[in-house]
């Protein structure tokens, strides 16, 4: 099957590209900067073209190959004021401008799970809704923290844990989320590529435990640091520890990053889990997940 994957350079992107090619699938990859993504990667050209195109700019995006089938949306989101709300809603309608003059089947996309309304919550929702607007059916899987290598997870609780003493907010410690390992996001989103039973349809997915932030740090130190360290809570998040936490993990995972902290103020759980009926794949606990990293 031919597959499409705009943000080919955003963290799932860079590790589904494997994992299609091992399926057997040819990827086609929507680039801004060519020499940019050969020097990064190293994929047999046969099995994976590169197309040049800046979602922001219409006229930069080169003819889709026609044969394609279905499509992956990974575009990083833009960090949420009403300016990149904007812009990440034009990254959207330019997609479905050029997806909608080949016969694409399918796009599948990746959000987090939306327990709230909030400016972000709306933005994504915004951005759903007109990649819904095309002639391809849309599969939407919003996920909880994602624990692999190099997420933005593992980076903040490396980030967290790199001194003696740990510093968080109280109201993280008993925040609560469904973690999934970054292989068991990749096996969903490969097993849903042109699965109708997932045409139209937006579903959760996480991993089998819900633990508090606390208790994913405690297991985070068992298994990667040499040392006890001690635990200082704040009464709530400060604007220096917060613009720590970024500055550590700019600019490559600013959104990211921010989108993270800003969920670790409220649970982070599964509302259903529909999508096992459909994709039973047996998750990987916290644990596993931790010690595929190491």
């Amino acid at each position: 099957m031919k597959v499409l994957l705009a943000g080919a350079n955003s963290y799932i992107g860079t590790h589904l590209i494997p994992v299609l090619l091992e399926k057997g699938h040819e990827v086609v990859c929507l680039v801004r900067d060519k020499d940019h993504f050969y020097k990064n990667n190293n994929y047999p050209h046969a099995a994976v073209t590169v197309i040049t195109g800046d979602l922001l700019r219409r006229q930069s995006i080169e003819a889709l190959p026609g044969d394609i089938e279905a499509a992956y949306y990974l575009v990083n989101a833009f960090t949420q004021t009403s300016e990149f709300a904007a812009l990440g809603a034009l990254s959207a309608h330019n997609f479905i401008e050029v997806i909608d003059k080949i016969n694409c089947r399918q796009i599948i996309t990746v959000s987090d799970i939306k327990n709230r309304t909030t400016s972000d919550v709306l933005a994504r929702l915004q951005v759903e809704d007109i990649l819904s607007s095309g002639k391809p059916k849309l599969t939407v899987l919003n996920t909880t923290m994602i624990i692999g290598p190099g997420s933005t997870a593992l980076e903040i609780f490396n980030t967290l844990t790199a001194k003696a003493s740990i510093v968080i907010p109280q109201n993280w410690m008993k925040t609560r989320s469904q973690p999934i390992a970054t292989t068991d996001v990749l096996g969903h989103l490969e097993a849903c590529l042109l699965n109708e039973k997932t045409f139209n349809r937006k579903f959760d997915i996480g991993g089998p435990e819900i633990l508090s932030f606390k208790q994913m740090l405690l297991m985070y130190i068992v298994i990667n640091k040499n040392f006890k360290p001690g635990i200082v809570a704040l009464p709530f998040l400060t604007a220096q520890l917060s613009a720590h936490l970024l500055n550590a993990l700019t600019p490559v995972s600013y959104p990211g990053a921010r989108s993270l902290i800003e969920n670790l103020k409220h649970d982070t759980i599964c509302r259903d889990d529909f999508i096992k009926d459909i994709v039973p794949i047996q998750c990987l606990t916290f644990k596993q997940s931790l010690r595929l990293t190491n």
